[in-house]
């Protein structure tokens, strides 16, 4: 059912938006009704919808009931710049997300690690070639096993991938000049919206770009089928932000998580921001737990009130484990819990103590590593990244801010405890 004028009273100085609801709650035959601000639109192309704001703030509203409760709520969308699937749009207002993310802080210490041996792997093939004269990386081993490498790019945010600097990295790094994607957009729950976001600057470039999604049991190919993709076909496997511990626990059930180290041996680019960006560390600093980090968000956030949705606290869950380090995306940014990111993760790393450094990634920043080697890129030309290391003598914390550059430096070096004192830092 459309509502136009969604937004106003009628001159019966009836609400059109309490009408609307009733009429839902009253009435079978109207399951759901589309609620159209003054001063938006509904804008229908072939199967695909979007919504277009006159004025920056009016939208479009899902008035739904739910069929277990029979409550009503009525949940306004996102505005977008591209069309997704009409049953996407609507899906966005049911409360039902992944079943087993009910259980989800269950989870917080399951070790999601499977590719410890990787880095150690390519240090030991990096001094091995150094130390032969003539020969290149790989080249002095006579057992035709092929060498691994490592190509990362982990972005503060999924949005960093869009600036230039971080986005013609990841196309240096493929060594092409229009890389085949493999888009992996698992932590925010395989939404369209999402995906139009995370591979803008991509396609705007023409790259081939395939989606793999594994955020539902129904839609999981095969694992040959996934090998294909994963392994075989994609030149950067492109993993979008969201919540970081749906997706370590979907690729674990799938078996994908094997695939993603098997892709970065093969010196695949694997890339992200947020969740994309933590999910190839030892560890990260997440907030999977924030009470709307979940598929559908929206909803969420216009049933709970400021108090619910402000009250979580951050989380240190398992990475894959293939750089030595704890990440801590959004460095230089604060939670909706009014904690900052950096002052939360060096409290972990007093707590903890287990002589793990942090890798904190400013928003618009990425840190890359290639081989056993890694740089700072920053893609406003401000934000960077910092390795912070928790003093075992004092309890007190060392952050030292790393200066974007194009030449790398040994990554050993970089995250090393006994590193922090050749960079200056500030305590």
């Amino acid at each position: 059912m459309a509502v136009p004028h969604f937004d106003r009273i009628g001159s019966n100085d009836i609400s059109r938006s309490e009408h609307a609801a009733e009429m839902v709650a009253c009435n079978s035959d109207v399951p759901a009704a589309i609620g159209i601000d003054n001063n938006a639109a509904l804008v229908v192309e072939g199967d695909k919808a979007m919504v277009v704001s006159g004025d920056g703030e009016a939208t479009v509203h899902i008035v739904s009931k739910d069929e277990d409760t029979n409550e009503i709520s009525t949940t306004p969308l996102n505005r977008t710049d591209e069309p997704i699937p009409i049953e996407e749009l609507m899906d966005i207002a049911n409360p039902a997300t992944a079943e087993h993310l009910d259980a989800l802080e269950d989870h917080v210490e399951t070790n999601f690690a499977v590719a410890e041996d990787l880095l150690p792997r390519v240090r030991a093939n990096s001094i091995a070639s150094s130390a032969a004269d003539g020969h290149v990386a790989g080249d002095d081993c006579d057992d035709g096993e092929e060498q691994p490498t490592i190509k990362i790019v982990a972005a503060g945010r999924m949005k960093a991938l869009q600036l230039p600097p971080v986005f013609e990295k990841v196309i240096e790094l493929s060594g092409k000049d229009q890389p085949r994607i493999a888009y992996i957009g698992t932590a925010s729950f395989d939404r369209t919206d999402k995906f139009n976001i995370c591979t803008k600057a991509f396609r705007s470039l023409e790259c081939e770009i395939i989606r793999l999604d594994v955020s539902e049991p129904e839609t999981v190919p095969s694992m040959e089928e996934m090998r294909r993709l994963v392994v075989d076909w994609a030149d950067v496997l492109l993993c979008s932000g969201g919540n970081t511990l749906h997706a370590l626990l979907r690729w674990k059930e799938t078996g994908l998580d094997l695939l993603l180290k098997e892709a970065a041996e093969k010196g695949k680019v694997m890339c992200g921001g947020s969740a994309g960006a933590g999910c190839w560390f030892n560890s990260i600093h997440s907030d999977s737990l924030r009470p709307d980090n979940m598929k559908n968000s929206e909803y969420v956030q216009n049933e709970l009130d400021d108090n619910e949705l402000t009250d979580w606290d951050y989380v240190k869950i398992s990475g894959l484990g293939i750089l030595p380090a704890m990440a801590v995306p959004h460095f230089d940014a604060t939670g909706t819990n009014d904690v900052a990111r950096s002052s939360h993760a060096e409290q972990v790393l007093v707590d903890e103590q287990d002589g793990m450094p942090a890798i904190g990634i400013d928003e618009n920043a990425a840190f890359v590593v290639e081989g056993d080697r890694a740089m700072v890129v920053s893609g406003d030309g401000e934000a960077t990244c910092h390795v912070v290391v928790a003093d075992g003598k004092t309890g007190e914390t060392v952050t030292a801010s790393l200066t974007p550059a194009n030449a790398p430096m040994l990554l050993e070096d970089m995250v090393a405890m006994h590193g922090i004192n050749n960079i200056e830092c500030e305590k």
